[in-house]
Order: C-alpha cells, then structure tokens, then sequence
C-alpha cells in the first residue's frame, strides 16, 4: 500500500510506555512521523529513533502550541496529522484521508477519539486533528486549538478515524496532569479571565479532581461569557455543567440550565442526562422513558450511556420503587456490568 502523503506531528515528554504502540500505529500508514521531545530523560527519544528519522529537540518553554508548531515546522508535507504519544490509531479510511488532502487544503478534518477510563470503559469524542499547515497552525500555550493563518471561518470535516487515548487509565497520572493543567490555565485566565474555551478547559481539570463546586462555576462562566450553540466546547460544557449540578444534590438547577439555554440535541447522551436530572428530582416515570429512550441509539459518548449504564439506572428506579422482577429484567440488560451483578445478586 502506498502511505499516505500526511506527516504525523508528535510532541512528547518521558512517554517511553507507550510512544512505541503510537508509532507502530502510524508507520504503515504515512510516509513521514515527526517526532518534538521537550527533554525527555527515559528512552523515549531512542524508541522515536526506531521509527524515524525525524526526531527534534523542543526546549520546553510552558506553550504547547509553541511546540506542536515546532514539529508542524519540520515536516515534509503540508498535510499534518497531530497526535500525542499516548494515543494510538484504531481504524482509518487511507482512501478518505487521501481525497481530504486533495479537496480540503482549507478544511480541518475531524476524528473521533476513543478516551479510555480508569474503569476500562471509552468516553467517546470527536477533536480537530487533520489540517493544512499552509492555512492553520496551533495556537494557545495550554489546550491548544487550530485557528485559520487568513483568520478565514473554519470548515469542519468528519472524518472516519479513530483513535485511542490511554492517558486518563491511569488515574494517578491523571491526577497529576489535571493539577498541572488547572495551574497553567488559571495563569493564562489571569491575563485573559473571560476566555470561555479556557474556562471550558478549566471545568475539565476540576472534574477529574472531583471539585464539582469550581467545575461547575468555571463551565457556568464559559457558557455565559459565549453561550454559542456552533462551539465545539458548548455541548461538553452544558452536559458537564448540568453533571456537576446532580453531583452537588442540585437537580433543579440542572433543570433550570437546560430550560435557560435549550438543549437541541437528540441522542443518548441528552436522555441519559435527561433521565438523571428526572430521577433527581423524583420524577421516575419520566426518567424510565429518557434512560430507555437512550438505548435505542446505536452510539453514545458517555460510557454506556445507551446500554448497561441506562439499564442500570432503570433498574435502581424499579428496585426502590419495590418493583423485584421488572428491576431483575433491567439489571440483567446491563450484562457484564459489575454493580449490575451486585444489584442481581442481592435480589436473588
């Protein structure tokens, strides 16, 4: 197969555990990996050296922008395909990539991401990856984002490519990632306190750190600083908002968001939010409707949203409604779910 005329741009930092899966990943498929060490001290540089030449020094100086647009700088090619050391590429469409670098030099090419969690299941999104050098280039020292070199709108395109993130498994290092991130973002804030997608970004840190109170108020002030329902972040922001809410006990203030700013998304990720923010407030009936109403979708972004982790909720419901046999009936929807073999166990 001949590979594809896109140069994989890769920064990475003591990453030796897992650069090599990375790059085993991409080989086959570009003809060129571009490699930015910002000072690694283990052999992350000598696994690099196996799969390229191309391996650079980046003296770390806290922009990650900076440093992705170092490696962007060395490549070959124009078309770039940015990917951190801790991903790995699941499924691709060559044939697809292939036409996008050939009729969307001023598009940015789209892909899904496949988080993994600590518990072993997938948090699914979709992130901004594929580009033309001559048109884009990396912008913000912390979560950096894409912008247009001609500052022209963005074009978005879906592209079919999956790739797996294995960074939040490990829920020490997540930790550890989180407090340094939520460091460098509150300094940018200090220079810039109503940017909302750092704001966004924000929320996220206190959420792996479970401080639902400052999550909730940083997610409360993106989307007041720029309630845009076309922002990539807005959908996350508002699900992570009204999340945040339910885990402080406050349902009504979830209901009270959602009414405030609409909600015109239909899938399973909104009725399982749904289905929460009415078992919340005691409305059952209606929380059974939205948590089925959820497992009719093929696809969900949160965790089981449409399959065991709707059915369990379901079964919860019936269970302390005193409902035996239709609760069994819905645990055991949940399969290999492990609180749901719990639940059946004690109903048994």
């Amino acid at each position: 197969m001949k590979k594809l005329p896109f140069s994989v741009c890769i920064i990475t930092k003591n990453n030796a555990k897992t650069l090599e899966t990375c790059l085993r990943s991409v080989s086959d498929y570009f003809d060129e990996i571009v490699v930015a060490d910002t000072g690694s001290s283990d052999s992350t540089k000598e696994i690099a050296k196996c799969y390229t030449d191309c391996v650079f020094d980046f003296k770390w100086n806290a922009d990650f922008a900076d440093a992705r647009n170092f490696a962007v700088e060395k490549a070959r090619n124009d078309f770039i395909f940015s990917l951190d050391s801790d991903e790995r590429i699941e499924k691709i469409d060559c044939s697809q990539l292939l036409d996008f670098s050939n009729n969307h030099s001023t598009d940015i090419g789209r892909i899904e991401i496949l988080n993994l969690q600590a518990d072993q299941t997938f948090q699914r999104e979709h992130v901004s990856r594929i580009f033309n050098r001559k048109n884009f280039r990396f912008e913000g020292s912390v979560h950096e984002q894409l912008v247009s070199t001609s500052h022209a709108d963005r074009s978005m395109v879906e592209l079919n490519v999956s790739i797996i993130h294995s960074g939040y498994a490990d829920e020490r290092l997540n930790q550890k990632k989180a407090k340094t991130y939520r460091e460098m973002i509150e300094k940018k804030l200090k220079e810039n306190p109503n940017d909302s997608y750092l704001l966004y970004q924000l929320g996220r840190t206190f959420d792996i750190q479970q401080d639902f109170v400052n999550a909730a108020k940083a997610y409360l002030k993106s989307l007041r600083t720029s309630p845009r329902h076309d922002l990539e972040y807005f959908r996350s922001a508002l699900d992570d908002l009204c999340f945040d809410y339910l885990n402080l006990n406050e349902a009504k203030k979830a209901a009270e968001i959602i009414n405030f700013y609409g909600y015109p998304y239909e899938d399973a990720d909104g009725y399982f939010l749904f289905g929460h923010v009415y078992m919340n407030l005691g409305n059952f009936d209606e929380a059974v409707r939205c948590f089925k109403k959820a497992t009719e979708f093929a696809d969900s972004s949160r965790p089981g949203s449409n399959s065991f982790a709707s059915w369990f909720n379901i079964g919860v419901i019936y269970e302390v409604l005193g409902f035996k046999e239709k609760a069994i009936k819905a645990y055991q929807q949940c399969r290999d779910y492990a609180p749901s073999k719990k639940r059946l166990k004690n109903l048994r």
